[in-house]
């Protein structure tokens, strides 16, 4: 979480830096020629005017050595009017180097680290229960030979109360992915709008599997076990760049956005047949659940108990609820 954040501010810092000692060094370029330009103009004239025979080469000489001094003169004094910025920018550089970052400066980036936005990635392994046995994670489904559930969510982290509080609320917009492997030697399938499972008839069956997507919208409670603590300028904060200890306990609600059946296998014509279908019923359209987690420096080991049913009534199956046991990582901090 707080390291990714720690390597943009330094990297924005010195960007900043550089980009006004780059504008500061335009701007004196932008000067000198500018001023070199009209100095040569009227260096043509005074050419001009002793090929004419308008003035003698003492006079040329003279006139040149005047003007030549006088846009020396305003380049200095333009050049010394930028003094100021690029002295400013120098100290700045110089405090930056040998004392490292102002307490103002620092406050900000804790601020920004205990209130950011999060891509999150996790990803478990998922099994079907029973509506009497909620929790048996471990029962052997007579459909589904196994399951997994992939997630890719933007998550917002936000302190509740002051800068010092082990509390924060998480909440944001993600994507979930529930894939079903039904067992060996049979398919999931569809007829008289019902959802079921059937065995395969043809030679070799390759795999099988039941995709479900979800739009998920997770909100989640945490709280720090071993808070650590920094002071800038007599202002404490949570030091959220520390790895900690947290626990967590929160909800989520997703809308199906798609699902569909797929399976691969061979007969006597071709060993890449694929047969793809839109599940038409049997899913549930809502998805509703809680969720535990605990976890340390940016990985969560976490258990989702969908509370509603992920197969309804037009699925002929025994198991119809989900749970899922999996990690999470914070793949990129803003």
């Amino acid at each position: 979480m707080a390291f990714s954040q720690d390597n943009k501010s330094i990297r924005q810092q010195y960007e900043t830096l550089n980009m006004r000692i780059n504008n500061y060094t335009v701007k004196i370029d932008s000067i000198v020629s500018s001023e070199k330009k009209k100095m040569n103009e009227e260096l043509d004239v005074i050419d001009k005017d002793f090929k004419d025979g308008k003035i003698s080469a003492e006079e040329k000489k003279n006139h040149s050595n005047e003007i030549a001094l006088k846009y020396e003169t305003i380049i200095n004094e333009k050049v010394d009017a930028q003094k100021e910025s690029f002295e400013e920018i120098t100290r700045e550089r110089v405090r930056k180097s040998v004392f490292g970052k102002s307490a103002d400066e620092k406050k900000n980036e804790m601020k920004n680290l205990l209130n950011s936005m999060d891509i999150v990635i996790s990803g478990g392994y998922l099994n079907l229960t029973e509506k009497s046995k909620p929790f048996d994670f471990f029962n052997k489904p007579e459909e589904i030979r196994s399951g997994s559930s992939l997630s890719y969510q933007l998550r917002f982290q936000m302190q509740v109360g002051t800068y010092t509080s082990p509390v924060f609320l998480n909440f944001g917009l993600g994507v979930r992915a529930d894939i079903y492997n039904a067992k060996k030697s049979t398919v999931f399938a569809q007829g008289n709008e019902k959802l079921f499972i059937t065995e395969f008839t043809p030679k070799k069956l390759k795999y099988t599997q039941l995709k479900a997507e979800y739009l998920e919208i997770p909100l989640e409670m945490q709280f720090v076990l071993n808070p650590k603590y920094v002071e800038y300028d007599g202002e404490k904060f949570l030091d959220d760049s520390k790895r900690q200890w947290r626990i967590g306990a929160g909800i989520y609600g997703g809308v199906k956005i798609g699902s569909r059946i797929k399976y691969k296998y061979e007969n006597e014509e071709s060993s890449k047949n694929v047969f793809r279908q839109r599940v038409e019923n049997g899913i549930n359209p809502f998805l509703f659940g809680a969720k535990l987690s605990i976890g340390y420096a940016g990985i969560s080991l976490y258990v989702k108990k969908d509370l509603t049913p992920i197969f309804n009534d037009d699925a002929l199956m025994n198991n119809k609820n989900g749970l899922q046991i999996g990690l999470e990582v914070f793949n990129l901090t803003f």
